[in-house]
């Protein structure tokens, strides 16, 4: 509850010195709200909360992030709206007697197809952004702002499924995840999520920590 609370008073702080205070600005600020408490559930392993929270703060991502330009970032969320669904269901089937999820340690195996993924996102993705942007779906963007977007979207949306799958190495993946989100969104001049992205990735540790003293193997 005091980690909650001392992410949402960092980014109503962020929320007012660094915006308008426009509605759209009152927008960015209430989906970062509601995505703080959605991470810190995860990564206590709380289903509903974490889960159904979920489904509220990436539909609300996927208007942040595209009204920034953030292409990566849009599609993310779009993807993670999906998963927390099947979450919900699968979490559901492996708790334990408080109700918390419990999760799986990762084999060698899993690793390397958790690497291979990424890799091969990597490779395709590009050729998927330009066909979108080619047919008018997506804004073209710089270069560096490009590939920021592409390893924003690949590594999240694998941290994503390995999360959902109940592997600790997930938090890992969001490490890693939320130092590139960081760079895309103080790119696009987004500072209430990069001031959201900062919590995160100290969230990412508090669940990286959790997760392992709770995994089964």
């Amino acid at each position: 509850m005091l980690w909650s609370s001392c992410g949402v008073v960092a980014l109503s702080v962020g929320f007012w010195l660094t915006t308008e205070h426009s509605l759209l600005d009152w927008f960015y600020l209430l989906v970062s709200w509601i995505g703080l408490l959605c991470v810190v559930s995860l990564s206590f392993r709380r289903n509903l909360e974490g889960n159904g929270l979920g489904l509220v703060a990436t539909a609300g991502e996927v208007v942040v992030q595209g009204t920034s330009g953030a292409v990566g970032l849009m599609l993310a969320p779009t993807f993670n709206f999906f998963t927390h669904i099947y979450g919900i269901f699968y979490w559901a089937k492996n708790t334990d007697g408080d109700g918390n999820m419990i999760p799986k340690s990762a084999t060698v195996l899993v690793w390397l197809i958790t690497f291979v993924f990424i890799v091969v996102g990597l490779f395709f993705f590009p050729f998927i952004n330009n066909k979108l942007e080619q047919l008018g779906f997506l804004p073209s963007t710089d270069s560096n702002f490009y590939w920021f977007n592409v390893m924003a979207f690949v590594v999240a949306i694998t941290a994503q499924v390995m999360m959902i799958l109940r592997y600790s190495l997930s938090w890992w993946l969001w490490i890693m995840s939320n130092m590139i989100w960081l760079v895309v969104n103080l790119m696009s001049a987004n500072y209430i999520f990069a001031i959201q992205t900062v919590i995160y990735q100290i969230n990412a540790i508090i669940g990286l920590y959790a997760w392992y003293r709770s995994e089964q193997i």
